[in-house]
């Protein structure tokens, strides 16, 4: 069933050139000279997934035209027709809450591609809606709808009741001991216990790992048991394992190949029923090669490997994630919205009830978080919303509420979205958009090489025929 278009705009022979193109592209759409017939149709329950009005018009202008919509339907997205002398009104109605607006001339080709985008925008939001009412969006405790990430729940689904070493590999923040905490939940094994091999000394890790005797070292003055005893029956996740120093390795794989620890001081074995699941945000290969990771335990460890894809690679769930730190953040529940006429802090006694309210994220803070590269992955998209959250001072969360490293970001996506528009040199857009990968990354050549999908030489050499000394700060 084709999409369905309402569009508003007074001028009868533009409304109807505007109808012809569209229906040619595959749309329906219906017409009208002004928005009180529009509004009509939409409060009688007409199915519509997205409106075009003309700016200024008899009757009902196209800023109360918005304002009813927003009222009526939140999820309709709306294209605003301006003329040139109106793009400022026409900018205050985007964050009002339009989508999009379009200047007056404007191509065929700009109208059918800010259309195409507002109803991909819209079908978004449909099956972020969809997937909260069946409660499909969140199996195995995850939030995601990628193809990716189903991969990653149906092998956990399938390695969750083996007894074998797991080996969890991605980068910082994409979620692996919340892979960890599935398998284990899903395997009926006993305690889950989590150590993470970076964040203890040297000397402290092998008591902590396997135990020690008393009198075993200045300081062991009683008998302790270590934290693979403490997860007998059950799962020990060790994270960062390619940190595990190179003199702990083999006690580790002796563990593993045959069950058995010795407390630190000790020479009494204790055999154990012990699964680990193991993680790295580091190329197992590099660390093998490198010397830092002994490639016998690498086998052992990866006898099932769980790879989990960065955020940049399964796009489809950032709005899914989006929305769920969002109610996490307490947007699910009623906000208080603060206080802030005067210039002083009225006395609590005098105060109104606080105003409830909902957030909600707006079309244009949406488009700048689905296209940012998100280098912090899950995690920094978690902090990112939490921080909206908190500034936001209306009922959406607007693009000016995310962090300005994610604003920023919206120029290298504009210069290449401009560049069909606009003669830009290639040498200069692929300048500018390397730049800003750069940037984004926080001058991390090898993260913004693999996400440009260059190589570390090639990169080098692209900077230095731009003259680029310093990489550009975050």
């Amino acid at each position: 069933m084709p999409e369905r278009l309402f569009l508003v705009e007074d001028d009868r022979e533009l409304r109807t050139f505007l109808v012809e193109v569209l229906e040619d592209a595959g749309y329906e759409v219906g017409a009208f000279s002004e928005g009180a017939a529009a509004l009509q149709e939409v409060a009688g329950g007409k199915v519509v997934d997205l409106v075009i009005t003309d700016l200024v018009m008899p009757g009902i202008q196209g800023q109360e035209l918005l304002r009813r919509l927003r009222d009526q339907r939140p999820e309709l997205n709306v294209i605003i027709i301006t003329a040139f002398g109106s793009i400022d009104s026409a900018i205050g109605l985007v964050k009002a809450g339009a989508y999009d607006y379009l200047t007056k001339p404007f191509g065929t080709d700009e109208l059918l591609l800010t259309v195409e985008r507002a109803l991909e925008e819209s079908r978004l939001r449909r099956e972020i809606a969809a997937l909260s009412r069946t409660a499909t969006a969140r199996p195995l405790g995850f939030v995601g709808a990628s193809r990716a990430m189903h991969g990653v729940f149906a092998l956990i689904q399938r390695a969750a009741a083996s007894p074998y070493p797991a080996l969890i590999t991605g980068e910082s923040g994409t979620g692996k001991e919340l892979v960890a905490r599935a398998l284990h939940d899903r395997s009926g094994r006993g305690p889950f216990v989590a150590v993470n091999c970076a964040a203890l000394p040297e000397h402290l890790l092998e008591s902590e790992l396997f135990g020690h005797v008393k009198g075993a070292f200045t300081g062991a003055a009683r008998e302790k048991a270590g934290l693979f005893e403490a997860a007998h029956q059950g799962t020990l996740f060790l994270d960062e394992i390619t940190e595990l120093p190179a003199l702990l390795q083999p006690k580790l794989l002796r563990a593993l190949e045959n069950g058995e620890v010795r407390r630190v001081g000790s020479t009494q074995p204790r055999n154990l029923d012990v699964r680990v699941v193991a993680a790295t945000n580091r190329e197992p290969d590099d660390e093998i090669q490198a010397g830092r990771l002994r490639q016998d335990l690498f086998y052992r460890l990866n006898v099932i490997s769980i790879h989990v894809p960065p955020l940049r690679e399964r796009v489809a769930d950032i709005p899914l994630l989006a929305e769920h730190f969002l109610e996490l953040a307490g947007s699910g529940v009623a906000r208080s919205a603060p206080v802030m006429e005067g210039r002083g802090s009225p006395d609590s006694s005098e105060r109104p009830p606080p105003a409830e309210r909902r957030l909600r994220i707006a079309p244009d803070a949406m488009a700048l978080l689905t296209a940012y590269p998100w280098p912090g992955n899950v995690r920094e998209l978690r902090n990112a919303i939490e921080r909206a959250a908190t500034l936001a001072a209306g009922p959406e969360i607007r693009a000016e509420d995310l962090p300005p490293r994610i604003r920023d970001a919206g120029q290298a996506a504009a210069l290449v979205a401009d560049a069909s528009q606009r003669q830009i040199p290639l040498r200069e857009l692929e300048r500018a958009y390397i730049l800003e990968i750069l940037r984004q990354t926080g001058g991390n050549k090898s993260r913004a090489a693999e996400i440009l999908g260059l190589d570390r030489k090639t990169l080098y050499r692209k900077l230095e025929e731009y003259g680029v000394s310093e990489l550009p700060s975050v």
